[in-house]
Order: C-alpha cells, then structure tokens, then sequence
C-alpha cells in the first residue's frame, strides 16, 4: 500500500503523515479500544530487503494504534485536545525478530486506565491478520499534554 493508498480515516484520527504514518488501515474503533493493519511490503519504512520490518517498530505501530483511540476520544467530544507523548514501555515482548515481507499485521490496543487528565495506559498486542499468531505485546504509559493552555 502507497503512502497515497493509506486508509483517510487515519489521517482524520492522527497527526502522523507519510512516512512516519506506519500503520496502513483502521480495522475497529471505540471510546477505549482501537485495532488496526499495517502491511509488510518493500514501500514501508524501514524495510530492510531479505528481512522485513524489524520487531522493535511494533512499538511505534501500537503508540499509532493507541493515538487512535485519543483521536475518536476527541471526535466524541470526550477528551480536550491535546499531545500524545510515549513516556514508556512495559514487558515490550517480541516473539519474532523481524516481521516478514508480505506479512499483514493486526494492532490491538486497549486503554486500561486514565490517571487524572495526563495519563492514560494502554495494552497492546500485534497478531498474524490471517494465523492469529502472537507476534509481540507491550504496555504502554502516555502523557496527554494539554492543548488548551501551557503546562
């Protein structure tokens, strides 16, 4: 999929564009739950030929994931507008060391809990779209700064 052939909605939900826009489609959305695709080809950044899209930037396809769920939080009226900031990660686990050309991912994320108005953490996971096998999971802890007013 092209950087011209990424889903719209995405860029109606996220401030990320192409090529830092990673994911490639919008599969399910809530107020606290979001899921989406992201297709393993040569065009993604930071493909590596012979190899695929190395694990670690699972992390960055859950954060996208997760900043989803803040956008229809936003869409709904339920949250102010702010910036989403990855303070951290907990038990990033990747069960595979690259994800494979001509893999089609599926990131789910699930917003667990809301700390005052700043912080809220996630729980993630990305699967095979097609087997269903586990392919990395993770908390995340983001920071939502304000937008209304400097902090």
């Amino acid at each position: 999929m092209t950087p011209t052939e990424k889903d719209s909605r995405l860029l109606q939900l996220i401030p990320h564009r192409p090529p830092m826009l990673l994911i490639d489609q919008l599969l399910a959305l809530g107020a606290n739950h979001s899921s989406a695709q992201v297709n393993i080809t040569p065009a993604s950044s930071f493909f590596v030929a012979g190899k695929g899209v190395p694990a670690w930037i699972g992390l960055e396809y859950m954060g996208q994931t997760a900043a989803l769920i803040a956008g229809f939080q936003l869409e709904q009226g339920l949250v102010e507008p702010h910036l989403g900031l990855l303070l951290g990660t907990r038990k990033y686990t990747a069960f595979t060391p690259w994800f494979a050309p001509g893999a089609q991912l599926k990131i789910t994320c699930q917003e667990l809990a809301v700390v005052g108005q700043n912080l809220a953490n996630f729980t993630c996971d990305i699967h095979d779209l097609h087997t269903g096998a586990a392919l990395a999971s993770a908390r995340l802890t983001v920071y939502r700064r304000s937008l209304s007013h400097e902090v």
